[in-house]
């Protein structure tokens, strides 16, 4: 049970984060940028809910693939930085997936192609690092702990 909620938890934070970057760019750039994608269809005035719900399926499917790859089976098969490559590379395989299945812009358009990939590599980046500080400072609190029991 408590799996199903960390994906719930990771999902909605990662769908909210999501929907909040694209809310600001449909306002600033969403008249330009309705003629070269589909998520801007509206232009600036809204997001298309087909697009929310996309991302929603997205969010899932990147909190699935984040539990499985920080799951205890893979933290005992591969190290943590060649676990957190193999995840970046997965999202993105599943991000250029999502592309072209949800047709989010055209495949022969190549800036489009070039933002998306340089956006997922700065927020990827931000996140691994985020997410690196934070494990560290977890274990050194915990080898603060063990060493007060010794």
């Amino acid at each position: 049970m408590k799996i199903i909620q960390k994906i719930i938890n990771e999902t909605l934070i990662t769908f909210g984060i999501l929907t909040a970057i694209f809310a600001i760019l449909t306002f600033f750039i969403g008249d330009q940028a309705a003629s070269v994608s589909t998520l801007f269809t509206f232009g600036n005035l809204a997001i298309p809910v087909k697009s929310i719900f996309q991302f929603f399926i997205l969010s899932f499917l990147i909190a699935l693939l984040k539990n499985f790859m920080y799951s205890n089976y893979m933290i005992k098969k591969l190290p943590r930085v060649l676990r957190q490559i193999l995840l970046f590379v997965l999202c993105f395989i599943l991000l250029v997936f999502m592309i072209l299945v949800c047709g989010w812009f055209s495949t022969d358009s190549k800036l489009p192609w070039l933002l998306t990939a340089l956006a997922f590599f700065l927020s990827f980046s931000c996140t691994i690092i985020i997410t690196t500080l934070l494990e560290k400072k977890d274990d050194d609190k915990m080898n603060s702990a063990l060493e007060k029991f010794k």
